[in-house]
Order: C-alpha cells, then sequence, then structure tokens
C-alpha cells in the first residue's frame, strides 16, 4: 500500500530570514515603519533617482544638427581629420567647407556625375569597379592610420581586428549645414547611396586642395560668432 505524501507549500530562499511569529503572540503596536525594499534585512536602501540637467544648449546647437553617414572611405575620413588638425578646426567644418564647394561644381555642371549600374546593390554606384576597391592601398593605410589615432585618443588598444567593416560604421560630422545636408540627400535619392557620393564630392575636393584651386581659410573664433550658453 502506497501512503501519498502530503504537498508542502514551496519556501522562499528568504523564509529563514523573515521568520514566522508564533502562534498566540502579541503583535507589539504599530509605530512608524521604514520602507522596505527587497528582502528583510534590506530596509532604509534608497532607490536610485535620475537627476534632471539642463539640455538647452546641446538641443539648441547640437541634437538635429549633424549629418551621420555610412560608407565614408577610410582615405577620406583620414584626409578630413588630418586637414582639421592642421587647421586647429573641427572636422564638420572641414567636411562642410569641402563638400559646398565640390555639391556648387555639381550644380553648375563642372563636376559630372554618371552613375552606372550595381550589380552589388539596388541602387546604381559611382565606382564601377568596386567601391571598396576604388580608393586602393590607400584605403588599408588609411583604416591602421585611423585605428592607432582612435587608440591614441582612448588610451587603450581596441579589441577585435583593424580593418573593421568601414562601410557600416557611421562617421558623424556635428555641426552640420542642414540645408547642404537636404541637397546631398534630394540628389541621392533613389539613384546612389550617400556614402558613395560624398566620397566622390570629397575626392574632387582633395585633388583640387592638393593642386591649389581649393584653399581652406579659417578665421579666429570671436565674441560674436562664440556658441551662446
Amino acid at each position: 500500500m502506497t501512503i501519498k505524501k502530503s504537498k508542502q507549500p514551496k519556501r522562499s530562499a528568504f523564509d529563514q530570514l523573515t521568520p514566522q511569529e508564533p502562534a498566540g503572540a502579541t503583535t507589539p503596536a504599530a509605530g512608524p515603519q521604514l520602507p522596505e525594499f527587497g528582502p528583510a534585512g534590506t530596509v532604509g536602501l534608497r532607490l536610485a533617482t535620475k537627476r534632471k540637467r539642463p539640455r538647452s544648449w546641446e538641443i539648441k546647437h547640437q541634437y538635429g544638427q549633424g549629418y551621420s553617414v555610412k560608407g565614408i572611405r577610410p582615405d577620406i575620413n583620414l584626409w578630413l581629420l588630418n586637414t582639421a588638425e592642421q587647421l586647429g578646426v573641427r572636422v564638420g567644418e572641414v567636411a562642410v567647407y569641402a563638400l559646398k564647394y565640390a555639391m556648387d561644381l555639381v550644380e553648375s555642371g563642372e563636376l559630372k556625375v554618371r552613375p552606372s549600374l550595381n550589380p552589388r546593390g539596388a541602387l546604381m554606384t559611382l565606382f564601377p569597379n568596386g567601391f571598396d576597391e576604388s580608393g586602393g592601398e590607400n584605403v588599408q593605410d588609411a583604416i591602421l592610420q585611423l585605428a592607432k589615432k582612435n587608440q591614441a585618443v582612448k588610451g587603450k588598444r581596441k579589441s577585435g581586428k583593424a580593418q573593421e567593416d568601414w562601410k557600416s560604421k557611421p562617421v558623424t560630422w556635428t555641426p552640420f549645414d542642414q540645408n547642404l545636408k537636404a541637397r546631398i540627400v534630394e540628389y541621392c535619392r533613389d539613384r546612389v547611396t550617400q556614402g558613395e557620393f560624398i566620397t566622390y564630392l570629397l575626392e574632387r575636393a582633395r585633388a583640387d586642395q592638393e593642386s591649389g584651386l581649393l584653399k581652406f581659410s579659417p578665421h579666429p573664433k570671436t565674441p560674436a560668432n562664440l556658441p551662446a550658453e
């Protein structure tokens, strides 16, 4: 004959921390109680609270004022960084200046844009021999130099391969001329990727800068054009 065992109620992992009062025990008069958070023994712990910090300057001068785009070829990105360091200005300012220059050439007809069929994607391409190979050995050298710059800034070696997938990593310029951004986006719509188009424009700007046709003329900041707090 099998004796059925009565089911025992499941016990909590914290039962031993909260002993049950014996039957018939008197309950002391209720006094001021502190809120309990979690199991017994954690009375009085303070919950983390969110601190509000005024972000008026960021909202006015940064949020919605940048431009983030994927597929900027590393050698072009490195040229922008080096030029900004030499001039002592922001990278976004160099990008805006160079892109305005090249975009004006496109709209005036001096710089021809001839997209070709792209067997690797739905949109057309400005580099029929392959966008990845268009920069030649300069791309691999630029990737290594960019990795060294990142290591110097962060102060530690980045895990993983130095040759990361630059086509999927966005480059962000802040601040950026939003009218110029709208011109670029509209021109690329349903034609070519913005990364290829911007790389194409900056290739021309770099070539003209090296030949002396394009000159960057930075001006010192004055109290009149400093950002308002």
